[in-house]
């Protein structure tokens, strides 16, 4: 059975995005960390992804969509919301059910992409195996939290850490 992974880069202060979602921040990091968990080493393990609606819609605006021959979910409130990618599904009902099913037929990592709310979620749900915390040494002062705005209270014992030659740290955290 794969392992859910939260695969996700942040400002030293904690957030995924300004608050009007740009991300120019992380422009003077694009160098390769030279890390177990730097994007190659870590997209070679990832079978399957799942994201929110809005994590979707985001990745769409860079153009083509990124994870071409992945199955994936694409969480959504709305019903009627339909994704267009072979393989990917939209679901606002009975996710659970279809994340486990997805969770079961995947090897290696389904990667949780972006999104805090669906973060926040997951972790919640106890259903978040891994989080792999990438720290950029940049401060943005405000912006979109990367386990987003809801309370919430978990355990997590650190396995694995890492940093790069551009003062980059990675965090790989394991569910307690």
């Amino acid at each position: 059975m794969a392992t859910i992974s939260y695969y996700v880069a942040v400002s030293l202060d904690g957030f995924i995005t300004r608050e009007d979602e740009v991300m120019d921040w992380l422009s003077n990091y694009t160098a390769p960390l030279e890390t177990p968990y730097d994007y190659e080493p870590f997209y070679k393990t990832v079978s399957a992804v799942v994201m929110g609606r809005k994590t979707y819609d985001k990745v769409l605006n860079f153009g083509e969509y990124a994870y071409p021959g992945k199955p994936g979910l694409v969480l959504s409130h709305n019903a009627d919301f339909q994704v267009k990618e072979s393989g990917v599904e939209s679901v606002s009902s009975n996710w659970k059910e279809k994340l486990e099913a997805l969770k079961a037929s995947a090897k290696g990592r389904v990667w949780l992409v972006g999104g805090g709310e669906v973060a926040n979620l997951f972790i919640k749900e106890n259903l978040l195996d891994e989080i792999i915390l990438t720290i950029i040494p940049e401060t943005i002062g405000a912006g979109i939290p990367w386990l987003g705005n809801v309370p919430l209270s978990a355990g997590w014992t650190l396995s694995e850490h890492y940093i790069s030659k551009n003062n980059v740290i990675q965090l790989v955290y394991a569910r307690r």
